[in-house]
């Protein structure tokens, strides 16, 4: 019995939300006979990101999403990425580009990503999607605003007037969540993981969601007792896939969790579909 079995009134279990999503995608690209297509640029040989990949890769093939990858090692130059972005930009069969992230600590990632065309950019971060989005016109729903959401409603609380922590390491994260969680009438703070006093800020937020890249950072003392986790972030240790949150010791104190495994990454991945096709339909009208 694995973990997501054994105690299942508390945990958000992604798996299950990402296969109801899936099965709304192949529904509707073969009932209408769409033909998406995604791209994904992997750049070096960062483990996670391509094991992510693979899943994004398998999951597109499930569903009937045309996918394509385009390898680089970290010694290639950044001209090179730039240019195979500009080719998929002008290709009409390619719906979605994704630049895999994290990129190897040579590349200008923001550089990188300014690149694709804001019409193609299925994960939403290019700046002028963050800008249309905060602007409440956007382009594309980023997938992470998604994933968050349905992340949340899956625990059927009411939301109005909680206070919400985003734990993260860039603005390009933190703002369109904020944005989105203000929809949900939730009240809506961040935190720097630079910051000396971000313990002070997770411990009392009714929702914590982190995203750092810090394996095992966020411990029992770090959260509001009945607390809701979202931990986004994705880490390797000793082999093992772990979050930035300590799932064993907050366990018992919180009143929802998302799982690392098996939590955020499966349903972004749903999302990553969905927005494929939804920008094969703003692209083919």
């Amino acid at each position: 019995m694995n973990k997501l079995e054994t105690h299942n009134n508390k945990i958000i279990n992604g798996t299950e939300i990402a296969n109801a999503i899936k099965l709304n995608v192949r529904k509707e690209i073969v009932d209408y006979g769409l033909t998406p297509g995604l791209s994904i640029i992997l750049v070096g040989n960062d483990e996670a990101s391509r094991i992510y990949v693979s899943l994004k890769e398998k999951a597109c093939n499930a569903v009937g999403i045309v996918f394509n990858k385009y390898l680089f090692s970290a010694n290639d130059s950044e001209s090179e990425i730039i240019d195979t972005i500009n080719f998929l930009n002008n290709d009409e069969e390619v719906d979605a580009i994704i630049v895999q992230l994290p990129l190897p600590k040579n590349f200008d990632t923001q550089k990188i990503i300014n690149a694709i065309n804001p019409r193609k950019d299925v994960d939403g971060f290019h700046p002028e999607n963050i800008k249309k989005l905060l602007e409440g016109n956007p382009i594309i729903e980023p997938v992470m605003n998604q994933t968050i959401r349905e992340a949340l409603l899956f625990t059927k609380q009411d939301f109005k007037n909680k206070n919400a922590v985003i734990l993260g390491n860039s603005h390009e994260f933190i703002e369109p969540i904020e944005k989105m969680l203000e929809g949900m009438e939730i009240k809506a703070t961040h935190a720097h993981i630079s910051d000396i006093n971000w313990q002070e800020k997770t411990a009392i937020a009714d929702i914590l969601i982190t995203a750092v890249g810090e394996p095992l950072l966020i411990n029992k003392n770090e959260i509001k007792k009945d607390a809701i986790i979202i931990d986004v972030g994705i880490n390797k240790v000793m082999g093992a896939t772990v979050g930035d949150v300590n799932y064993t010791d907050v366990f018992p104190k919180c009143s929802y969790i998302t799982p690392v495994p098996g939590g955020i990454g499966p349903i972004t991945i749903a999302y990553l579909l969905k927005n494929t096709v939804e920008l094969y339909k703003n692209n083919h009208k």
